[in-house]
């Protein structure tokens, strides 16, 4: 059909041509499935973004035939996915049916320490419990894994149009064809969504036929074939996803300019009759059902109930704050979004994107005089501002800002950018020939797709890998504690003992993560799964930092691991930014029971009872520390070791005020020790205390103040006595040196009736 008018002599050329373009989409495509597979095999089974619920409505239709009706209070396995249109799942529903789904609750435990939507947290990220990441392949693991493998073949559908599509947008330029399809398939998110349970899937398909249709439609103008076609694939996306809808505005319009160009009102009156009538057809009663069930055509506000409706005004603040995460999630944030790639890869990404709009710019510049060239290229356009429009509707409504929203419009955004892209290549190799540089420029155009493709697909491959699968694998056993560790000893009933940890020992700040591992050394399984806890905690007693966790960070629970074994468990407490005080930062470990809320015993290696265990996790206070002077008595000249200077005083009965500058860093902690001398010279009162910020914490040019409280054994006689003050380091005795007998600086003297 293509070759029709090519006289015989061309016919050949043309086939040969035909089979060139064919090979890389082919290529593409394979590469494509292998990747997919590999995702899939990464991501543990409902641990991809939303899939548990997704399948959950899989499981209801599969079980019932029935749809479900949604109410905001019910704890049901579909929560929010009961509100989509039904038709993905009901092929899937159809596709798992014959398979044993009895496991499907046991399968579907929660970890209840799940932290989902954060990709900075460390532990937690799987939102089900299990011993392995790959359990055996059978029940309700079969069906999901099979319903991965549709989502593959719509993917590599999506991966085929939009080849088509880019084919379609630049006839004369091949090579934006293959970019386009390698910016979709070799894009993480991608891979990640279409090796998942989602109803993305099958919207993104149908909604990339029905943009190669509308390109299609702009070059060919109206058959009674494509307009069925365009009509059916437009109804059957609408019971996809409302993504579906988002197309009709463009749909339309290219509909009017293909009935302007070519003088066809016949041919758009037939379209939009079939268009209306089919949509009519298939598609209507869903929305006369949410009419009838909740008042609404869409369904969305019952939906964002369910899911959560935002409790703030969305404003533009607040889509311009979530604009970074919604970037990431287009291009890779995996697991319950929770789950980051290289940070710098979304950098890439991002000057990626501007090179191609630029290009794209350039393109649209040259064309401009070129109407029938530009508007496939607006109405590409128009279908991705009409889709980022309606994924910032429904973002207003409830925490949805996730790039990968717009993935139903790959078939407009890849080819635009792919186009962007060759154009912006081509541009800097005619830059590059007017420079003299020795870069032709149809070279320059010709090596760009092929670099970029060849690059996406190989960190691709990686991200599974090195991203994915390390979050949900469980810490294997170590053969003994570490030598970086710190020994320490605590056992919590006759379960586990921690044996050991490792902490920063550092000075923490307000809205900082303290990194710590614990080294525990399993005692028996438990019929019980048991968390443990761990909480920051200032000297005063209060908790600036928690992480509540079954063990392994999620990951291994108690009732799995080995008797005798010695596990590293990693975390980061996340501190309160709100906290205050100058203090010692200490960490409180201990086991307790999620379900009843009971607390395990802790015993030291004789058998006593602790409480708490608290490890030695460094020091915390605000930056710059300048406590106040106000009302002491100046005091010049009195420096201590070269490290701290002794600046002003107040003495009132017994109690003593010192305020301390910092003249240099410190690597050890000293306490100050304050003496009452009596007229022998002994000492009759006493007032040692260490500052409430260990000296190796504190920075050059902060003032701290520290509090002694005189205290005397004896009655002190009547007479006159000799306040003495001084700095020591309390494991070996020794004094920072100061110009003065002993080491020990006369501050002032007072008398005592």
């Amino acid at each position: 059909m293509l070759a029709r008018g090519i006289d015989a002599r061309s016919r050949p050329r043309v086939m040969r041509e035909r089979s060139l373009r064919g090979q890389p989409l082919a290529a593409v495509l394979a590469a494509f499935i292998v990747l997919a597979a590999c995702y899939g095999w990464a991501t543990p089974p409902f641990e991809a973004s939303d899939e548990l619920w997704h399948f959950g409505m899989i499981q209801r239709l599969a079980e019932t035939g029935d749809l479900p009706i949604q109410t905001p209070d019910a704890d049901t396995p579909w929560a929010q996915e009961g509100s989509q249109p039904p038709l993905y799942y009901a092929l899937a529903a159809a596709l798992v049916r014959p398979i044993d789904r009895s496991d499907f609750g046991a399968v579907r435990q929660p970890n209840p320490h799940a932290i989902a939507g954060i990709p900075g947290a460390v532990g937690n990220k799987n939102l089900i419990l299990r011993d392995s990441p790959h359990p055996p392949l059978r029940g309700t693991v079969l069906a999901v894994y099979l319903t991965r493998a549709l989502s593959i073949g719509l993917g590599a559908i999506t991966v085929s149009v939009v080849f088509a599509s880019a084919r379609r947008l630049a006839p004369d330029r091949p090579r934006v064809a293959l970019l386009a399809a390698a910016l979709t398939a070799f894009n993480p998110m991608f891979l990640f969504i279409s090796a998942s349970v989602n109803n993305d899937n099958l919207v993104t398909a149908l909604n990339s036929l029905i943009i190669w249709q509308m390109l299609c439609l702009l070059d060919c103008g109206f058959s009674l074939r494509r307009s069925v076609v365009v009509a059916l694939l437009a109804a059957l996306a609408s019971l996809s996803k409302l993504s579906g809808l988002a197309l009709l505005p463009a749909l339309g319009l290219a509909a009017l300019w293909t009935a302007y160009r070519r003088r066809d009102g016949r041919g758009l009156l037939m379209f939009g009759g079939l268009l209306a009538g089919l949509w009519l057809l298939l598609a209507g009663w869903w929305f006369a059902r949410n009419l009838i069930l909740y008042g609404e055509l869409f369904g969305t506000r019952m939906m964002a109930q369910v899911a959560g409706a935002r409790a703030d005004a969305f404003t533009l603040a607040t889509l311009l704050d979530e604009f970074q995460g919604f970037r990431f999630a287009y291009w890779a944030l995996f697991g319950a979004v929770n789950i980051m790639t290289y940070r710098w890869f979304y950098d890439v990404m991002d000057g990626v994107t501007l090179l191609a709009l630029a290009g794209l710019t350039i393109s649209i510049w040259r064309g401009r005089h070129d109407r029938v060239r530009l508007m496939p290229v607006g109405i590409l356009g128009i279908i991705v501002l009409t889709g980022a429009g309606a994924v910032i509707a429904w973002t207003a409504q409830t925490f949805a800002s996730q790039g990968r929203l717009l993935f139903p419009y790959l078939a407009a955004s890849s080819p635009l950018l792919a186009l962007g892209l060759v154009e912006a290549g081509r541009s800097l190799a005619e830059l590059a020939g007017q420079m003299r540089v020795q870069l032709a420029s149809a070279s320059g155009a010709r090596w760009l797709p092929g670099a970029l493709s060849a690059s996406f697909a190989l960190f691709a491959l990686v991200v599974p890998l090195a991203s994915i699968l390390p979050q949900y694998v469980p810490p294997a056993p170590l053969p003994r504690l570490p030598d970086a560790a710190q020994p320490i000893y605590a056992r919590f009933d006759e379960v586990v003992e921690l044996i050991g940890y490792e902490a920063s020992e550092a000075r923490m700040l307000p809205g900082d993560s303290l990194p710590v591992i614990v080294y525990w050394r399993a005692l028996a399984r438990t019929e019980r799964d048991l968390s443990l806890y761990l909480h920051a905690v200032l000297d005063d007693g209060s908790v600036i930092g928690k992480v509540d966790s079954y063990p392994g960070g999620g990951r291994l629970r108690t009732t799995a691991w080995q008797p005798g074994a010695v596990y590293a468990d990693r975390y980061a407490l996340e501190l309160d930014p709100d906290a205050s005080g100058i203090s010692r930062l200490r960490l409180e470990a201990g086991w307790w029971d999620y379900t009843t809320g009971e607390r395990l015993t802790a015993f030291d290696e004789t058998g006593r009872p602790i409480s708490p265990v608290m490890l030695n996790a460094g020091g915390f206070a605000p930056p710059d520390v300048q406590q106040s002077g106000e009302a002491l008595t100046a005091v010049e000249g009195a420096v201590f070791g070269d490290g701290l200077a002794l600046t002003g005083y107040r003495l009132e009965a017994d109690q003593l005020t010192l305020l301390w500058t910092a003249l240099r860093p410190l690597t050890s902690d000293y306490t100050v020790f304050v003496q009452a001398l009596d007229a022998q010279g002994q000492i009759a009162g006493q007032g040692d205390a260490p500052p409430a910020l260990p000296t190796r914490f504190w920075r050059v040019g902060e003032r701290f103040r520290t509090e002694h409280l005189l205290v005397y054994p004896q009655p002190p006689a009547p007479g006159v006595y000799r306040l003495v003050v001084g700095w020591y380091r309390p494991e070996d005795g020794a004094r920072l040196d100061i110009d003065a007998p002993d080491d020990a600086l006369l501050l002032a003297t007072f008398s005592r009736p």
